[in-house]
């Protein structure tokens, strides 16, 4: 008991030294739960966002009958929502297979459903490490690695609209502001974390459903492609920036069947694929926006340099992006996918090429209301 009291009072200095060693997300967050002090220092750790780019997000697997024997760890057990095990496989700690909870859904069960779990309810997107799922009016936030879960007020819509198109967060929930944006089919929402009511908000025409954040800023784009700064501050305003399309170096309007924003490091991409369902023979292209001409371009990305972008199985979940994924054992200047229990990797500009394992890959990319294999990095790390 006295070698514990030793190592629980060593000095913050000493053990920010510790963090900066360790390898994984898991790693650090098997730190931070050690005792009190250690994460009191971790807590005080001056650049915990850094690690978002420096390690490699986890891979939620959803659909597992059984928990495995080594648990996530600080993973809250005490919560109200019913749940069931997932998977969580780091990369960065050779595929290490860890088990989390996300909430019990009756969608998929059929006339099996079990009797505690959520009727009705569907999922609806990810972001900042949080899952968001809604029915009706009614919606709720779920923390994937701390097991925390946040109900906003019940939207002022009627009992018919749905949120199938999508809903995102500004930041992690701890951030003081943070917002959630739901997309329905002619409206968008905004519910600033805490508050007592939501706040509409759209285009002139159509909604947007796909959101980012680079350097602080919130982008949002619809589907008819439009991009607009999305302010948040002193009053939520929709500032669309005009852009051209075509050209030298430049895509289309429609070069890509679905296209996802990402942030590179100083680069917001446009990234995607001709084809709906990615596979064998089909290539990943990558456009940086340029805003250093009037109108706005994107411009084609030949490499990533050393970045890795990952992409889900949900075109709803946002993706993300690691730095020097070598250090892992990745590769730089790819597109990660997930397949069917295999990992599928897109070098940016070339073809996928089978092998004699698996000759033919398709990747099937959705939205619907159940979770698929999708990529998430706890919420304590994620940038805003």
């Amino acid at each position: 008991m006295s070698e514990f009291r030793d190592w629980a009072g060593l000095p913050d200095g000493l053990l920010h030294s510790v963090i900066t060693l360790l390898g994984s997300f898991p790693d650090l967050l098997t730190f931070a739960a050690t005792c009190r002090s250690w994460r009191a220092a971790f807590s005080s750790f001056p650049s915990k966002s850094t690690f978002y780019t420096l390690f490699p997000p986890l891979l939620l697997q959803p659909n597992v009958p059984f928990c495995s024997p080594r648990p996530f760890p600080n993973v809250a057990r005490n919560t109200f929502v019913p749940k069931r095990p997932c998977y969580v496989t780091d990369l960065a700690s050779q595929d290490t297979l860890l088990c989390s909870h996300i909430p019990l859904l009756s969608i998929g069960y059929g006339n099996n459903c079990p009797p505690n779990a959520l009727d009705k309810f569907a999922f609806r997107g990810a972001s900042f490490g949080h899952m968001i799922f809604s029915w009706n009016r009614s919606c709720f936030v779920f923390d994937v690695f701390t097991g925390i879960n946040v109900s906003p007020p019940l939207l002022p819509v009627d009992e018919y609209t749905e949120i199938y198109y999508g809903a995102a967060l500004t930041a992690p929930l701890s951030s003081p502001n943070s917002h959630l944006i739901v997309s329905t089919a002619s409206s968008n929402f905004f519910w600033h974390v805490g508050s007592n009511s939501w706040l509409k908000r759209s285009p002139r025409s159509g909604t947007l459903d796909k959101f980012v954040v680079f350097k602080g800023q919130v982008y949002g784009m619809g589907s008819d492609r439009r991009l607009f700064m999305v302010h948040l501050t002193p009053q939520i305003r929709l500032q669309k920036i005009p852009v051209s399309w075509g050209g030298r170096n430049s895509m289309t309007k429609w070069h890509f069947s679905t296209p996802w924003q990402v942030v590179c490091g100083d680069m917001l991409l446009m990234v995607g694929c001709q084809n709906c369902f990615p596979g064998t023979g089909d290539v990943f292209e990558a456009y940086r926006l340029d805003t250093s001409t009037e109108p706005a371009k994107w411009v084609k990305v030949e490499k990533l340099e050393n970045w890795a972008i990952f992409i889900s199985m949900d075109e709803r979940v946002q993706p993300l992006s690691c730095m020097n994924p070598e250090r892992w054992g990745g590769r730089s200047n790819c597109v990660y996918c997930y397949d069917s229990g295999h990992l599928v990797v897109f070098e940016l500009g070339k073809p996928l090429q089978g092998d004699a394992i698996k000759p033919d890959v398709f990747i099937f990319i959705c939205c619907g209301s159940m979770v698929q294999p999708i990529w998430m990095v706890p919420s304590m790390f994620s940038l805003c």
